[in-house]
């Protein structure tokens, strides 16, 4: 059982590591397909283990507020790496995305920790909300359509940088409004509670 729990653990901090050889890869190594295979093979494997570690989860009964609590973390730390990879990397003086998006990735991810903090201290679930899970899927699609810019900019045009930019970046300061949303009900009604 300890194993069990021990192996799922590994397999949500495993997305970390491969994020930064993503990262390394993508801004180190000059373009070639070979390159964009290896690099693509990474996000499915940081992908499949996001699934993977979820339903392992759950197939043992190894759910645990801990999980609840290490999973967005490896989710946020490795998409944080990805996404700073694929806009400082370039492509023909081209960066993959705007900086704009792991900045905004960023400060989501803090105002989502403070509020988990908040649900925590009022015993309330930090688990993933259904905005969260939508925001995971945006960005996890999004980065295979944006790290393939290169192979099919040449016939279309950069512009889609642009367009998936903008896509992540509204899903992603979307998703925050759920989470703080708690977080903000929570404290109100301990407030009242105190002045009662």
């Amino acid at each position: 059982m300890k194993s069990n729990f021990i192996i799922v653990q590994l397999i949500t901090l495993s997305r970390i590591p491969m994020a930064m050889i993503f990262g390394i890869t993508l801004n180190v190594c000059d373009w070639s397909y070979g390159m964009l295979l290896f690099c693509l093979i990474l996000l499915g494997l940081i992908e499949l283990s996001d699934l993977l570690d979820g339903f392992s989860a759950r197939r043992l009964n190894l759910v645990s507020e801990h999980g609840a609590m290490l999973d967005p973390y490896a989710d946020s730390v490795s998409r944080l790496i990805v996404f700073w990879s694929m806009a400082s990397a370039q492509y023909h003086s081209v960066h993959y995305i705007l900086f704009l998006v792991p900045l905004v990735m960023a400060l989501r991810d803090v105002t989502v920790a403070y509020s988990r903090i908040i649900l925590t201290k009022h015993n309330r679930s930090v688990a993933a909300k259904r905005s969260g899970k939508i925001k995971a899927i945006v960005q996890g699609v999004g980065a295979f359509f944006i790290l393939l810019g290169p192979v099919y900019w040449p016939y279309i045009g950069d512009w889609t940088r642009y367009l998936f930019s903008w896509i992540i970046i509204i899903a992603t300061a979307a998703s925050v409004v759920e989470y703080a949303a708690s977080a903000i009900s929570v404290s109100m009604e301990e407030n009242l509670k105190q002045k009662q």
